[in-house]
């Protein structure tokens, strides 16, 4: 057993910790915050699906073309290989936990 040391990564728009990274793993799992008025670029995970519980705020999930809004309390799930991003149309951060695993 080891603790394992974490740092804030500043992005555009807003911040990212991540836990485990893939590379030396086979799940990925972190925390995100997405700040009002930005959002995450589109991208994919090509290993595995991606679960996101949100444990502030709201934000609107775009996956596969299709906008869905989550609250504090709700997990989404984005398969596998799908193009997805998320945004932020309020006055405040949501922050989410996130895991992508096989």
């Amino acid at each position: 057993m080891y603790k394992i040391e974490l740092s804030d990564a500043p992005e555009e728009w807003g911040m990212s910790k991540i836990f485990v990274e893939k590379e030396n793993q086979a799940i990925e799992s972190g925390i995100f915050r997405c700040d009002p008025g930005q959002s995450l670029p589109m991208h994919t995970h090509n290993d595995g699906d991606e679960y996101c519980y949100l444990f502030e705020g709201k934000g609107i999930f775009v996956i596969d073309n299709e906008e869905i809004e989550v609250q504090t309390g709700e997990l989404i799930k984005i398969p596998k290989g799908i193009l997805h991003r998320s945004y932020n149309v309020s006055d405040r951060p949501f922050s989410s936990f996130y895991l992508v695993c096989p």
